[in-house]
């Protein structure tokens, strides 16, 4: 099965984990994509072409497409704009500094061939601060599409740099909503469930996800609030929850943001982690 990468890249990237991430999803792969397309999010440095060049040159059967952007637009018009050259039908998504399994592709293809029904299947997620296996924490997903749909009432269902998608059903719902802020991912995969497109997860570490570099203190971002609280509004219109279930998320926000950065390590640890 011929299926496309999707990256973006922009200038404050670290090139070091950028190489890595994209020698990830070809080089170091054992089912290779037959496209790769590189969306720079704005002006990036030199050396990110370079490594683009790099690559390239050593996988000689793979197609390049870089889109560079003027201008820095964000994560979810970047891909959209990247959604609009991928030529197959089916897309990986790839974050520029985290690492694919090297049989990723090859395990997703399997279920994809086992599942026709599925248009979306992602997996676990390992994550990392400095090098793979410091840190014992890994973001679990539920695997059947009912309780995914169940999951999605309260978290983001799905680890989004894990996802391979149907790009037609992706397209259908209108892509990435691109002023929801930072949920752009958990409001596709809102819309796909209630569009009744089917997803699932596979069970296994797909990715390895860099958490360092102030992780914690970005989730202490008051923004979040605010897209947490439109995304409860869209919830709610969409009846995908009731007024006391969009209560008690609005409040778990509120609460998460607020408490120490030590507690938001042990809730990550005990509770929002496995």
């Amino acid at each position: 099965m011929k299926f496309s990468v999707l990256m973006s890249v922009y200038g404050k990237d670290d090139a070091d984990f950028f190489a890595s991430a994209l020698e990830s999803v070809t080089v170091a792969q054992t089912q290779k994509p037959a496209q790769v397309v590189i969306v720079q999010d704005g002006p990036v440095p030199e050396r990110i072409d370079e490594i683009i060049a790099r690559v390239q040159e050593q996988e000689a059967d793979i197609e390049f497409t870089v889109v560079k952007k003027e201008k820095n637009a964000g994560l979810a018009a970047a891909l959209n704009s990247g959604l609009a050259v991928c030529k197959y039908e089916w897309i990986a998504r790839m974050d520029s500094d985290d690492i694919s399994v090297p049989d990723r592709f090859e395990k997703q293809i399997d279920y994809l061939t086992a599942h026709p029904e599925v248009s979306v299947v992602g997996g676990v997620i390992a994550e990392f601060e400095k090098q793979i296996g410091d840190l014992d924490s890994k973001r679990y997903v539920k695997l059947t599409n009912q309780e995914i749909k169940a999951m999605a009432k309260t978290r983001s269902p799905m680890n989004h740099p894990s996802v391979m998608y149907l790009g037609s059903a992706v397209r259908s719902v209108g892509g990435y909503s691109e002023d929801f802020g930072k949920l752009e991912d958990y409001k596709l995969w809102v819309d796909l469930i209630a569009a009744d497109v089917v997803l699932g997860n596979l069970d296994d570490v797909l990715v390895y996800m860099r958490v360092g570099n102030g992780f914690i203190a970005r989730r202490s971002n008051k923004r979040e609030i605010q897209d947490w609280d439109m995304l409860q509004e869209y919830l709610l219109n969409g009846k995908l929850i009731n007024k006391r279930e969009a209560l008690i998320n609005r409040i778990y926000i509120r609460v998460f943001i607020y408490i120490p950065s030590w507690l938001k390590k042990l809730a990550y640890k005990t509770v929002l982690r496995g």
